[in-house]
């Protein structure tokens, strides 16, 4: 097995599970773990974590009209 297919299984088995709840410490600490990582805007699958938005595009989502 690879290195890196190794790394990513054992991250996967290691997640939080969809579904589950996490406590507001819980979800600090993932927060802060994700950004303490090296490359914190990718998964180990290599999909996106988060999106960032501009303050007009935010407010835009949210205009009536």
């Amino acid at each position: 097995m690879l290195p890196w297919t190794l790394a990513r299984s054992m991250a996967r088995s290691a997640a939080t599970k969809r579904g589950i709840p996490l406590s507001v410490p819980e979800m600090q600490a993932l927060i802060d773990q994700l950004f303490a990582c090296a490359i914190p805007f990718k998964s180990p699958s290599g999909r996106n974590c988060f999106l960032t938005f501009k303050m007009d595009e935010l407010e835009g989502m949210f205009e009536e009209g």
